[in-house]
């Protein structure tokens, strides 16, 4: 019974690391509108409400316009290796971005877009 946990067990850890990088980071060969379409969707669902709301309203208006370099720059920020709630917490002040964020061209647009639709507090 050992004997067939272990390559069933890679076999299924295989698979799952081959869907979750299909899904949460870039494809290779991915067509530009296909990227987008991912981009949007993944924005939109991100697993915490918070950050739903500020990617997904950030790439309703602005992915049309991202050329190549900036889709990609924007994949690897929220597809990256930064949590969600790092993220999030980056966004809203809470937290200081790492450098490499902070210097992020891309970053800093949606850093940007964030600050101007923030509603002050009464």
């Amino acid at each position: 019974m050992t004997t067939l946990l272990g390559p069933i067990t890679r076999r299924f850890l295989s698979a799952t690391q081959i869907a979750r990088s299909l899904t949460r980071a870039e494809v290779p060969g991915e067509q530009l509108d296909a990227k987008r379409a991912r981009l949007l969707y993944q924005s939109k669902k991100r697993g915490i409400l918070e950050n739903d709301i500020l990617l997904g309203n950030f790439a309703e208006e602005n992915l049309k316009k991202m050329s190549e370099p900036e889709l990609k720059a924007y994949d690897k920020l929220i597809n990256g290796e930064h949590m969600e709630w790092d993220l999030f917490y980056y966004l809203s002040n809470k937290k200081t971005p790492p450098e490499d964020v902070e210097k992020c061209s891309v970053y800093q647009k949606v850093k940007k877009f964030v600050d101007e639709k923030r509603v002050p507090r009464s």
